[in-house]
């Protein structure tokens, strides 16, 4: 996009440096060509610079295990981005490179340079070495082979797709806001800071339904599908709702053993009364606790769930430690057992199909992937890859009481009950927790405004304020941090712009 803004290219300037000084070209050449020459004057440098750059394309392992690599040139800065992980590159003039960050552990080189491009790369990752080659196929089918080979995902892209239009153009800021400056700033904090700003991947934020603003940073692009973490069990709970609008589930107060009949054997010593509303709200009274370690540890017990042969039964064995409803503890275990519901009640093979072909396909996801457990179930605490956009969709789906398109895809009194408070947080006692979406406040001076909030680790987030008609949504790789950032922004930069 900055590309865009900037205008002509080096190369076209030149073109019409060369017309102007040799005013008898001109009379030299046929209408024809004059049309050419004219076409490819209006092309904005970032056209000429994808078709020149030696680096940028597709590359596939070379391996029995189809894998592969989008390398992105973003302003002369070079992104490595992998299913899963992405890494700034430094590339010299001789095609060796390097990992910007020393963590990423990652060297190497480009070789076999034909027409202008290098066709292979060499690299060693972490001690492992790697050879790729260079995939010719068109820009625009990049992503669903990127993410189309790894056998963990499945695509829940709508399969509305043939009659999806584009949701959002992008329109002015200054058409809503007086205050331009805060967003700017904000924006050219994340542009050049040094501190966890820069590990922020995207800004877009949706205004009385308009979307206002939509800013990629470190390589990634629009039509990228990011990790989105935790925010996966606000999607689940839309789901939900979605299911409960159907007429396959009947309500959040119906007990385990009607919901998973397969699994009565396992619901015992008051297991058996567990509710749907008490996985909801984190209440389950099950043992869980997968805070006191990171979740970068082996031994973290999602971790745990995520390698069992069957992940509900795992979850279902915990001990009970509480009476459901009693005690709020944060567990993505909860939301495994939800995800079957869905799952058993919806008659689908998976809940990624469910949200593919269910009444959330209306909102016409694309490039949207779900990792999927070892036992084949869809990752519904956290394993969902959508593109900010999509992200945006879910967040104005909520603004507007589950209308959508002129269509009420979930009803307005399920998401009224899911975003507020249904059980005492006592881990975080100033925020309070709905079914799967987080309550919080912001303040600007004395103001107060409440927001309901999708939160991922890492800083994917997608924050809903009603009272300013507004939906934000962010993306990172801020791994190392909490939500202090966040309010950071929105106290410092969003809300005063609006």
């Amino acid at each position: 996009m900055e590309a865009r803004r900037k205008g002509i290219t080096t190369i076209n300037k030149s073109v019409i440096k060369l017309l102007l000084a040799k005013p008898i070209l001109l009379k030299r050449i046929t209408a024809k060509l004059l049309c050419i020459i004219i076409a490819l004057c209006a092309l904005p440098s970032v056209a000429v610079s994808a078709v020149l750059d030696p680096y940028s394309g597709l590359y596939k392992v070379d391996s029995d295990v189809p894998s592969y690599i989008i390398i992105n040139n973003d302003n002369n800065r070079y992104f490595a981005h992998m299913a899963y992980s992405a890494a700034e590159l430094i590339i010299d003039e001789t095609g060796e490179f390097k990992a910007k960050e020393k963590a990423s552990n990652i060297i190497g080189r480009f070789k076999d340079k034909k027409e202008g491009k290098y066709n292979k790369a060499f690299a060693n990752v972490s001690g492992t070495q790697f050879t790729y080659k260079r995939v010719d196929i068109p820009q625009d089918q990049y992503v669903s082979t990127l993410y189309g080979s790894e056998k963990q995902m499945t695509d829940f892209s709508s399969s509305n797709n043939g009659v999806c239009a584009d949701a959002y153009n992008l329109e002015p800021l200054i058409n809503v806001t007086d205050s331009p400056k805060y967003i700017d700033a904000l924006i050219t904090k994340i542009e050049t800071a040094d501190n966890n700003f820069k590990n922020i991947d995207s800004l877009l934020i949706l205004k009385d339904n308009k979307l206002v603003v939509e800013r990629y940073f470190n390589g990634w692009q629009a039509d990228q599908p990011h990790t989105i973490k935790s925010v996966s069990k606000s999607l689940t709970s839309l789901l939900v709702g979605a299911a409960i609008k159907e007429k396959y589930i009947k309500g959040v107060t119906e007990l385990l053993p009607e919901l998973l009949p397969e699994y009565k054997e396992d619901l015992i010593d008051g297991r058996e009364n567990i509710t749907l509303q008490n996985l909801l709200s984190m209440s389950s009274g099950l043992k869980w606790d997968e805070w006191s370690l990171p979740y970068t540890s082996p031994d973290n017990i999602i971790w745990k769930e995520f390698a069992s042969e069957d992940s509900v039964a795992f979850v279902l064995s915990q001990p009970v430690v509480a009476k459901p409803g009693a005690i709020f503890a944060y567990s993505g275990g909860s939301v495994t057992v939800v995800g079957d519901i869905i799952r058993e009640a919806t008659h689908q093979k998976s809940v990624s199909d469910y949200a593919k072909n269910g009444p959330l396909s209306a909102l016409c996801f694309n490039n949207a992937y779900w990792y999927k457990k070892n036992d084949g179930r869809t990752g519904v605490a956290g394993g969902a890859y959508l593109r900010p956009r999509d992200m945006l969709k879910l967040g104005q789906l909520v603004l507007n009481d589950g209308h959508w398109n002129g269509k009420q895809l979930i009803d307005k009194e399920w998401l009224i009950k899911s975003t507020k408070p249904a059980v005492e947080n006592t881990y975080l006692p100033w925020t309070d927790y709905g079914y799967f979406w987080w309550l919080s406040d912001y303040y600007l001076g004395s103001k107060r405004y409440s927001a309901i909030m999708a939160e991922g680790y890492g800083g994917q987030n997608i924050i809903i304020i009603k009272d300013l008609n507004l939906v934000v949504v962010t993306t990172a790789t801020n791994f190392d941090l909490i939500r202090s950032l966040t309010h950071r922004m929105m106290e410092e930069n969003i809300l005063p712009a609006f």
